[in-house]
């Protein structure tokens, strides 16, 4: 009973605060998948649980209209966009948006762990050896975390992010849209970082990441590390995969160095 009525208590004051204006700010962690956005946004509703605080992958129509006709595990992408739009439709918002980046190579394998019955069609990720995973691997660009950024988030914003500047040693950096406030964050810095980003642009407080407690098996968390101690590509493969926009301007020369060291195969003399 007790805890049913804390329940009623939260939602009536949440209503209290964003149905009736007397809050208006919304915060957005919008970015690509697979690039720690559920710690983000988890520590966020933690932070303050009860302003709108929303967690979103797609909001551009170029890939929600590929969505459409696709796999049917992207039903919920459009469905959480359908649901946020009508939401961003009731007044005007305070929008704060929070996007991150992430080495490509190691999104990409982070990845097939949400996306895997796309992939490979068959209803566990363990039915997939490592050596199936890593093939499919070398098959790929790696430009999904680029073209994200090309479509999907300027679509949304209308901010080209790589016609203006990053600070890459930081690992953050803040910007203005007509749309919203925008803040953009490299994931290899969070912990060290996202107590000094959110101070600037939220405001001051203490803000702790709380990591997401992922109820993934322990063989696929296994199959996981097996990938990525077992993937390795080519010289000309890393140069292909890092030598991109996105790289050069969420990252400097130092980082890509590092990010090519870890998934470089050892030449066979």
């Amino acid at each position: 009973m007790k805890h049913n009525l804390k329940r009623i208590y939260r939602f009536i004051k949440r209503q209290y605060f964003t149905k009736f204006g007397l809050d208006r700010d919304l915060y957005l962690v919008y970015t690509m998948s697979k690039v720690g956005s559920s710690t983000v946004y988890n520590s966020l509703k933690k932070k303050y649980p009860f302003k709108e605080i929303h967690h979103i992958h797609f909001l551009g129509d170029t890939w929600l209209d590929s969505f459409k006709t696709g796999h049917p595990t992207f039903n919920n992408n459009l469905k959480n966009a359908s649901n946020l739009n009508k939401l961003l439709a009731k007044k005007r918002w305070n929008i704060k948006i929070i996007s991150l980046t992430r080495d490509p190579i190691a999104r990409d394998v982070s990845g097939i762990f949400q996306t895997w019955k796309h992939i490979f069609n068959v209803e566990n990720i363990t039915d997939v050896s490592a050596e199936m995973i890593i093939a499919h691997l070398k098959e790929i660009d790696f430009s999904y975390a680029q073209n994200w950024f090309e479509t999907d988030f300027k679509e949304f914003t209308g901010f080209d992010i790589f016609e203006h500047e990053f600070n890459s040693s930081r690992g953050y950096e803040i910007y203005s849209c007509k749309k919203a406030e925008l803040l953009i964050f490299q994931l290899e810095q969070l912990n060290s970082n996202f107590n000094l980003a959110m101070n600037r642009f939220i405001g001051k407080g203490e803000y702790k990441l709380h990591e997401e407690n992922i109820t993934a098996s322990r063989a696929s968390g296994e199959l996981n590390t097996k990938v990525k101690q077992l993937l390795k590509l080519s010289h000309q493969q890393l140069e292909n995969i890092y030598d991109s926009l996105y790289m050069s301007t969420f990252y400097n020369t130092s980082q890509i160095d590092k990010f090519k060291k870890r998934w470089l195969e050892e030449l066979k003399e």
